[in-house]
């Protein structure tokens, strides 16, 4: 296949991944990039959106907000499966088609949702939507990384995860203008028609990852368009053809994980994803915590939901940089351990103002060091099985984090109080910081983008 933009001094066939590597930063890649971002605005949304509406959800229903426990327990193991089963299906059928068929789900159970009646048809949805929108988060991380240049990839994969903020400011929107007024249901409206919303975007606007369509038919037409887009008005190369080795079943592509020099990083890689699960999952009683054992008024909830989504948004928009400027190992475990240490100053200020700052700093560091935990993850892995891996490291926070909620909820029912609830939250970042420490040691990677093998 000819295709353009050979770099200087280069003569015969190119690898894609080599080719994508050495392009240079363009609108083509701040379209994908806007396009990743608005996906995990959505996917934010319907994920945040249980935890947001829990207090309300309990008083209609009559139920005790623990006895919800299990409810966002389902969701996390819904998100679990999606990570297992279905984000790997993109490594056959291509990145933006799942994506799309993910929404779709995504927004017919968030519907379907608004009609329910019991706690059991609500664990149910839930279940439904965190499959799904678990496979979008993972596939969205490995389409960026795939499409983006080199020297960027940390900062693109991290701003595309960024989006996940804005999301979560609709969701402080909602609770401080809508909730009161319309109840629970307005929120999962919202949650069903933002996926509908970007479809069509999608459909017409994101492009397949050039990587997955070389090593599935080095002759798809979109595989031309994509490197001519990226390159216009070049001197004609040659892309070489990948080299396939193995089989690319689903059981092959997992076992590819556990290869010689890849097996003891994926299980470290596993843990750290285990650990920042665990904060977030244990984190989904924030909400509560804050109304009912502080004493914040919905407009003050709304206020903090607000204040760490800001301030998350910076974290997760400058990790990236950071990461690409002085390596992974100086920045992921440093901001995991910082968001420890500002758990505990949520415990010991609230509710004053210092609870807001200790807030501020938490949200920062933490949401950045989780979207650099995707970065490492994208990195470590070739594109034949990216992701697969994403996906599997996902699954493994997923699947710890189905007993998050439970950890969360031991302040609530022992009657422990803020104290105890931020001083439990401290824990897992901790760990995490320890355990990616570990990893980026025994396998270092680059400060700039990896160039993962084919």
């Amino acid at each position: 296949m000819a295709i353009s933009d050979a770099p200087a001094g280069r003569s015969g066939p190119i690898d894609v991944e080599t080719f994508l590597d050495g392009v240079k930063f363009s609108p083509f890649h701040m379209r994908v990039m806007l396009i990743g971002a608005l996906a995990m605005l959505v996917d934010g949304f319907d994920l945040g959106v249980l935890s947001w509406v829990l207090p309300k959800i309990s008083d209609d229903f009559g139920v005790t907000r623990t006895s919800l426990t299990w409810v966002l327990s389902t969701q996390q193991a819904g998100m679990v499966l999606g990570a297992y089963l279905i984000a790997p299906i993109a490594d056959q059928i291509g990145r933006k088609r799942l994506l799309m068929l993910c929404l779709l789900a995504v927004s017919v159970s968030c519907f379907v949702t608004i009609f329910v009646n019991s706690v059991l048809a609500l664990a149910l949805c839930r279940l439904v939507t965190g499959m799904f929108a678990s496979a979008v988060i993972a596939n969205i991380v490995a389409l960026a990384s795939e499409l983006a240049p080199a020297r960027q990839r940390s900062t693109m994969v991290t701003m595309v995860l960024a989006g996940s903020m804005p999301g979560a400011i609709l969701g402080s929107a909602m609770q401080a203008f809508l909730l009161n007024q319309h109840g629970w249901h307005i929120a999962f409206y919202i949650g069903t028609a933002l996926p509908l919303l970007l479809l069509p975007v999608m459909l017409f606007f994101l492009p397949e990852s050039p990587k997955f369509l070389a090593y599935r038919d080095p002759a798809d037409p979109r595989l031309l368009r994509t490197l001519q887009a990226l390159a216009p008005g070049q001197g004609a190369i040659e892309i070489a053809p990948p080299v396939h080795t193995g089989k690319a079943g689903g059981v092959a592509l997992v076992r590819e994980l556990f290869a010689p020099g890849l097996a003891l990083p994926t299980i470290l890689l596993w843990l750290g994803f285990i650990s920042s699960f665990g904060f977030i999952s244990a984190a989904l009683w924030k909400t509560t915590v804050f109304h009912d054992l502080i004493g914040l008024q919905w407009q003050q909830v709304g206020i903090t939901t607000a204040l760490g989504t800001a301030f998350g948004a910076v974290g997760m928009v400058t990790i990236g940089i950071m990461i690409d400027r002085f390596g992974f190992k100086a920045i992921v475990p440093s901001y995991f351990i910082v968001a420890s240490m500002a758990a505990v100053g949520m415990a010991i200020f609230a509710p004053g103002w210092g609870m807001y700052v200790a807030l501020a700093i938490n949200a920062t560091a933490q949401h950045a060091a989780h979207a650099g935990l995707a970065s490492i993850a994208s990195t470590l892995y070739p594109t034949r099985n990216r992701a697969t891996g994403v996906g599997w490291a996902y699954g493994a926070g997923r699947a710890a984090s189905i007993v998050g909620p439970m950890y969360g909820a031991l302040a609530l029912e022992h009657e422990w109080g803020a104290l105890g609830y931020f001083f439990l939250l401290a824990a897992p970042l901790a760990s995490a910081g320890v355990v990616i420490l570990i990893l980026l040691t025994v396998k270092p990677l680059a400060k700039v983008g990896h160039v993962a093998g084919h």
